[in-house]
């Protein structure tokens, strides 16, 4: 006794379903890194507004490994030296008397802490929408 199966509609079905997961992933890391970036904008310092200007956000989609990124891309020169003013602001405390209120050093990574489950919700119900 032989048994056969086509399961070509089986394997059409799971690369479509897996197409909508991968737009629903991209659509959802488009809104959470929106928010992230607003976020940090928001508590980044305000001296002269470079760190802000430069700052922005990609989401990639690289051979099915998607991921979303915020960045500040600010530098200076110091001595004939230039140096990373954001990472220098961000993480080496040189922003110690905010003269903007509600502006503070670690303006990108606490966001990102204190609000991962919300960002994380936007990528869930981006893939659960695209699904329906």
């Amino acid at each position: 006794m032989t048994f056969s199966a086509d399961v070509a509609g089986l394997y059409r079905f799971l690369a479509q379903q897996e197409a909508k997961v991968i737009a629903g992933a991209m659509s959802g890391l488009h809104d959470a890194t929106d928010r992230l970036l607003a976020d940090s904008r928001n508590e980044a310092p305000l001296k002269t507004g470079t760190l802000r200007m430069t700052a922005g956000k990609r989401v990639k989609n690289e051979n099915g490994h998607i991921y979303g990124e915020v960045f500040y891309s600010a530098t200076e020169e110091a001595g004939g030296v230039r140096f990373n003013y954001a990472l220098r602001v961000h993480e080496m405390g040189e922003y110690k008397n905010p003269t903007t209120p509600g502006t503070r050093p670690k303006f990108l990574s606490r966001p990102l802490r204190t609000n991962e489950r919300l960002y994380q919700r936007f990528v869930n119900d981006a893939i659960r929408r695209a699904l329906r």
